[in-house]
């Protein structure tokens, strides 16, 4: 079999129905399949397991295992020299000029396709929310950290999950006041499309910022969309990153206007908490420090102290 596969399948016009539907999902997201098992595939690309184990036999594989490790070695192979323009013989400024220049086409194509009703939307559905629970996976779960961090900075209830049984539990709690949000890269990971259908009948609101057209964006009830992304291309998804960290800060900003009296009324309460914790802890370690003694046992008349436990 050759290890050009997905070339292959581009290429290649005599395909079945099922097999069109296969050749669709493997060539958007190549990755994905090499995780995936026959079952996922087959359900992703909505046709059967035997129709699988054909498209790969005729393609060369003798089922589905096989067929994954050339797609495998294919996506690892292509995860090299993916910097768009960069080549050998390069000097550091090159590389460093090339690779902000493709930063500075992600912002600027973010500029010109965000869509600002929507933006306005979600920031409005957000800014009103008793609870946020944000869902991300992979990759992606790094803009959800950041997300959840800043929000709960500003004073919002919000969480994160990325798993699946995880995120189908938090979303049956929901209630009518409350925000689901789903970022993904490429709209199109099964476990948050699955998951959401537990926020069904909760009345809650369900905002996804992923590329448009997607399962994902479908699934919710408001979408941001975002720059779809290749997995074959280093480029491309450093873009889709960049685009939804962008979205995420932009919908913060627009909170943090929003709610902006509140947010304050609680900056100015979360700090006066922290300083006073700050000096109840010196006095406290200052009142222990002259009560202890060096035998380090537990008094019956003295504060009960943490050991300095040592298992082994």
């Amino acid at each position: 079999m050759s290890s050009n596969i997905l070339e292959r399948i581009e290429n290649e016009t005599d395909l079945t129905k099922s097999e069109r539907k296969l050749a669709q999902v493997i060539l958007k997201d190549p990755a994905i399949v090499v995780n995936e098992n026959i079952a996922q595939l087959a359900k992703r690309a909505q046709v059967s397991e035997p129709s699988v184990c054909r498209f790969c036999k005729r393609f060369g594989a003798d089922g589905f295992p096989a067929f994954k490790l050339v797609l495998s070695a294919v996506v690892s192979a292509n995860k090299v020299n993916r910097v768009e323009g960069v080549k050998q013989g390069d000097t550091v400024e090159d590389v460093v000029t090339k690779v902000i220049s493709l930063g500075k086409n992600s912002l600027l194509k973010l500029e010109k396709n965000i869509d600002e009703t929507m933006v306005a939307k979600v920031i409005d559905v957000v800014s009103q929310a008793r609870r946020i629970v944000v869902l991300a996976q992979g990759l992606n779960t790094f803009v959800g950290v950041d997300f959840q961090n800043r929000m709960l900075n500003l004073g919002f209830a919000t969480e994160l999950y990325t798993d699946k049984q995880a995120m189908s539990l938090a979303l049956a709690t929901l209630r009518v006041s409350d925000v689901a949000l789903c970022i993904s890269s490429n709209g199109e990971e099964i476990d948050l499309v699955e998951a959401l259908a537990a926020s069904d009948n909760t009345g809650a609101i369900t905002v996804s910022i992923c590329p448009k057209d997607t399962k994902l964006s479908k699934a919710t009830t408001l979408s941001l969309a975002v720059e779809d992304h290749d997995y074959l291309n280093f480029d491309s998804l450093m873009s889709s990153r960049i685009s939804l960290l962008l979205v995420s800060q932009i919908l913060i900003g627009g909170i943090q206007l929003r709610r902006g009296i509140a947010i304050k009324d609680y900056k100015d309460k979360l700090s006066n908490a922290r300083a006073k914790a700050f000096y109840f802890n010196q006095e406290s370690n200052q009142e222990q420090s002259t009560k202890e003694d060096d035998s380090g046992e537990l008094k019956s008349n003295t504060p009960i102290t943490t050991l300095d436990w040592h298992p082994y």
